[in-house]
């Protein structure tokens, strides 16, 4: 079902509707229609509600299953009539888009023998595929007309010319390959865990120098987008947030530059360059940047749920609890997407326990928080995040965090004392190096409140030693990925502290 769901979320119904085109793919009223036609409409997200649908049982059954794969198959194979909304493509993505659906075409008519119109139709896509630094279909282009030339015309000039050009840009795709196979290397360690990598940055560092002189002489899209994302990743793993921004907008002045608007290298260094600013604490510099550049995104996409994790830290780290919570309230919607990688749903999960922490504590005032703050169950939520519960020296600390606030709130010291004691075995066992300082200073904090048995004051008492170390390694120092603090901790252990009075809880364990 995500499968459908994810090919039919594509689909411009309307236009297709409207020009004459849905007819030739659907029969009218019928069952594959009705399918196609309800989950576009967000109607069912799931097999059992579509089974229910059409044929009154939540069970699947052959006939259901049969009607969902020819559904499929059906899109597949008129992919090329169909017409996809475009909101928020840039004129590169559109022209990619052509130019690939034109090369099918063409390969097509060589195919049947009908070279004087397909050679015809390469030479003016190959015109498009330069101008928009297609550089692998530039090259598949070439080499058809190179063999064209060189075999069937015997035209030496233009052969040469196509040869000449073929190998220019064979060793261009060689080095865009190369980049984005050194880009990948290095991000695909962050995809499942954000605990700190201390080995990344030099990786990148040797990285970025060995295509380094390459960016310098060839201006090619595909190379210094991933080059310059491995030169961010350099200063950004090693908390160099002031040096991280300058290469964002040397990045950004770069692809601006270019012939044609491109959206993505956009939405990635603007992203790193929000980043930069949470860190920093500059929440007016990285708001500015989200509202005027938000249009790059296209609302509900993977790269715009990104932005809004940034919108979303800049907001709690700069004490703007009530922005925090309206961007939520602004992705929730599209959390419904069960297309989303896991990751990203299990984020969102965690920020919305914290924002419920925040409403049930009095931080932020909207009523809905509040009611969502009653209706909020951290057992359940421990359920919903399997994936970062497993990531022990990175999302897991602000989940074993929360879950303590939470048992502090509700005044419920019993529950506490078992949460703190089962954090004190994990951060001896996982949070014992210099990337972990600061959640180890916290959590040891937190270990602080019931051995002086709930007491406010006792509690601070016992815990200024801690405080001060906590505040000797600042959160724009401190080196640790930047989505662990949620909230920073010196916020969070003021909340804490306000939660706590000055009387003493005995809890009756030996």
């Amino acid at each position: 079902m995500r499968q459908l769901i994810e090919l039919i979320k594509l689909i411009n119904i309307e236009r297709l509707q409207a020009n004459g085109l849905w007819n030739i793919v659907f029969e009218r009223d019928s069952k594959m229609e009705q399918l196609c036609e309800a989950i576009a409409a967000g109607q069912i997200i799931t097999d059992e509600e579509a089974a229910l649908l059409l044929y009154g049982s939540k069970t699947a059954g052959t006939k259901y299953l049969n009607l969902k794969e020819r559904l499929k198959e059906r899109l597949i194979n008129s992919v090329f009539l169909l017409e996809f909304k475009s909101t928020g493509f840039s004129t590169r993505h559109k022209a990619y888009f052509e130019c690939n659906r034109k090369w099918a075409a063409i390969m097509v008519l060589l195919t049947r023998n009908a070279k004087l119109i397909g050679i015809d139709m390469l030479e003016s896509l190959l015109k498009h595929a330069q101008h928009f630094e297609f550089t692998e279909i530039t090259m598949n282009i070439l080499s058809i007309l190179r063999l064209h030339y060189g075999t069937i015309q015997g035209d030496q000039n233009k052969y040469n010319q196509y040869r000449d050009a073929y190998r220019h840009h064979q060793q261009v795709w060689m080095m865009e390959n190369e980049a984005e196979e050194m880009y990948t290397h290095l991000v695909s360690h962050f995809v499942n865990s954000k605990s700190t990598k201390i080995e990344i940055a030099d990786k990148a560092q040797v990285y970025y120098d060995q295509i380094a002189p390459t960016m310098a002489s060839n201006d090619s899209f595909r190379l210094h987008l991933c080059g310059r994302l491995i030169q961010t990743t350099i200063h950004s793993s090693r908390n160099d947030y002031l040096t991280t921004a300058s290469v964002c907008e040397d990045a950004i002045a770069f692809f601006q530059k270019k012939d044609f608007d491109s959206n993505l290298p956009l939405q990635a260094f603007y992203y790193q360059l929000v980043v930069c600013y949470i860190q920093l604490r500059e929440f007016e510099r990285g708001q500015a940047i989200i509202q005027d550049y938000q249009s790059l995104f296209e609302e509900g996409s993977f790269n715009w749920l990104k932005l809004q994790e940034s919108y979303f830290l800049l907001s709690t780290h700069t004490r703007h609890y009530e922005t925090a919570y309206e961007v939520c309230e602004r992705v929730a919607p599209f959390l419904r997407n069960t297309a989303h990688p896991a990751q990203i749903q299990e984020m969102w999960k965690i920020y919305e326990a914290y924002v419920r922490y925040l409403a049930r504590i009095g931080k932020i005032e909207s009523k809905s928080a509040a009611h969502g703050a009653i209706k909020f169950k951290p057992g359940k939520f421990m359920n919903e995040i399997p994936t970062f519960s497993k990531d022990k020296r990175g999302m897991n600390i602000p989940i074993l965090v929360i879950q303590t606030l939470f048992s502090l709130s509700d005044k419920n010291y019993h529950q506490a004392i078992d949460r703190i004691e089962a954090i004190e075995k994990y951060c001896s066992r996982y949070l014992t190096q210099g990337d972990t300082f600061r959640s180890s200073c916290f959590i040891k904090m937190l270990l602080q409140i019931p051995a002086a048995s709930f007491h406010r004051e006792a509690v601070l008492r016992k815990s200024e030693a801690l405080h001060k170390q906590l505040h000797s390694v600042p959160l724009e120092v401190a080196y640790q990925t930047h989505e662990i603090e949620i909230i920073p901790y010196e916020d969070l252990w003021e909340m804490a502290m306000e939660d706590l009075q000055n009387q003493i809880y005995k809890s009756g364990k030996r």
